[in-house]
């Protein structure tokens, strides 16, 4: 009887074990469709020219950033059958420079009964999964997993990669490395980073949100104050992770990612920037054990529109490369004329921490390689209003870096028209879609913009203060133009840029 009943377990295990794989493989063929992407183009009159898009689809959240063997990797929230939020894959594209990039096939398909959430990649640089070759060493994903049923929980997954990040296997057939925590059945959204004074791998996961998605008495002044959570974990080989500590701020909510990075350029003085998906951020220290902060918090980008960034890990020079998600879901252009494609990805850019009178603060600027798409270039300096308008109005910046520099006057008003979007200084501030900017109090001031067909980054004072926003790319204006009641002088450096598509 033993002999019978086991082989009959045997036959119902193996029949399960084909089902499972025959499921993975319809799942496999749904949602694999790059080969559909050949057809598309980046020359539509809509489309973005030096921000990513993906060819074909909806894209949202940067994943897995990370650079290997030459190739900057950029996997991204995809829907590879719609252009409207759903089905999140993993989709997948490289670049030498980030600025040009080719996309590839989609690179974590959805599997059982759910879809691939953000996350994270590293490089395996010291083999600590035991996977790596002569040949390769692994890239390791890290990315939730997100159960469709309602009646279950989010987990933590991982995947690793032997040819340079262009297919994945599953690591423990897929199941949790990281169960859910109990908090939220949305938990979300791992980053994982090599710390070197622990020697130890790092994971840092958005837990629970805070009193901002809370009503009842319990919120009420004088009663319990319900704070977010991260909860940080160390890990020897990936695999494995062991709790190490939560940190509750108000402000935590998805996406989270932390980095070290110099004061002024002093890499003997270096302090941690941990910030969340709107880009509130706090800098600290962190020893392997903890993170300590003074409470302190800032704000990264002040637009409507920038979100859920990420920054590249294993990166080959020791800048800090961060790419957002220019989120366009409240006007969304794309689905009125019926693209193929929708959303796209903030202009890479470098974050520094710099000394500033309010203490030690976060800029940002755009990336040098921009410089490859400079088509024609002008520098023009100590040159009156009229004389800048009268040169620039022969000037059409459907794709244009621009940046002002000038001394301020607190009585003048200055109105810069770039391509119709309106920034203005007044009163000893900018002003952008009713967004205010501080100006520095130093005796000049500064701004640059970055503008392509849908999106506008603005960064002010070197990068102190970012705006991201969305714009309308049917404006017919494409023309700059500064208004002003006095003819001051201004410096000017105009790049008009070509696509980084189209050869």
């Amino acid at each position: 009887m033993n002999i019978m009943k086991n082989i009959l377990i045997l036959k119902i295990s193996f029949l399960a074990f084909t089902f499972i794989n025959a499921q993975d493989n319809i799942q496999l063929e749904k949602f694999q469709t790059f080969e559909s992407y050949s057809n598309e183009s980046y020359d539509h009159p809509l489309r973005p020219q030096f921000h990513f898009t993906s060819l074909k689809g909806w894209n949202n959240d940067p994943n897995g950033m990370v650079f290997y063997d030459g190739e900057y990797h950029l996997y991204f929230q995809h829907n590879p059958l719609d252009v409207v939020w759903g089905n999140m894959t993993w989709g997948h594209a490289v670049s030498k420079d980030m600025v040009h990039w080719k996309q590839l096939k989609h690179a974590i398909l959805p599997y059982k009964d759910g879809t691939i959430f953000s996350g994270t990649a590293v490089v395996d640089h010291n083999n600590s999964l035991g996977k790596n070759t002569k040949e390769n060493k692994a890239i390791v994903a890290f990315y939730t997993h997100a159960q469709n049923s309602k009646s279950n929980w989010f987990y933590q997954s991982a995947a690793y990669s032997l040819d340079n990040g262009r297919s994945f296997t599953l690591i423990n057939e897929g199941n949790g490395i990281v169960q859910n925590q109990g908090f939220d059945r949305g938990e979300r959204d791992p980053k994982v980073f090599w710390h070197e004074e622990s020697k130890k791998w790092i994971m840092i996961l958005w837990v629970k949100r805070g009193n901002d998605t809370f009503t009842g008495p319990d919120t009420g002044p004088g009663n319990v104050t319900k704070l977010g959570k991260v909860r940080f974990f160390e890990s020897n080989d990936l695999v494995n992770w062991r709790k190490l500590f939560d940190f509750d701020r108000n402000w935590v909510y998805e996406c989270m990612d932390m980095v070290e990075l110099p004061v002024d350029g002093d890499k003997s003085n270096k302090k941690w920037l941990l910030y969340d998906a709107s880009f509130d951020y706090e800098i600290g220290d962190f020893d392997g054990k903890t993170f300590t902060t003074d409470g302190k918090v800032g704000k990264g980008d002040l637009g409507k529109h920038y979100y859920a960034a990420q920054t590249f890990n294993n990166s080959p020079d020791d800048r800090v490369i961060i790419i957002g998600w220019l989120a366009t879901r409240d006007k969304n252009i794309f689905i009125e004329n019926k693209t193929s494609w929708n959303q796209q990805m903030s202009f890479p850019s470098k974050m520094e921490l710099k000394t500033t009178m309010e203490g030690v603060k976060l800029f940002r600027t755009p990336i040098k390689e921009i410089e490859r798409l400079y088509l024609k270039s002008y520098n023009f300096k100590n040159k009156s209003i009229k004389y800048l308008n009268n040169k620039m109005k022969s000037q059409e910046i459907d794709l244009v870096d621009v940046s002002f520099d000038f001394e301020k006057n607190k009585h003048q008003k200055l109105v810069f028209d770039i391509g119709g979007e309106k920034i203005t200084l007044e009163n000893k501030k900018f002003i952008f879609q009713g967004i205010e900017v501080p100006v520095s109090e130093e005796s000049k001031t500064n701004f640059r913009v970055l503008l392509d067909r849908s999106s506008i980054e603005i960064f002010f004072n070197n990068g102190e203060h970012v705006l991201s926003s969305y714009i309308d790319p049917n404006k017919k204006n494409k023309r700059i133009k500064i208004e002003s009641e006095n003819n001051n002088k201004l410096n000017c450096n105009l790049n008009i840029m070509k696509s980084a598509w189209i050869k």
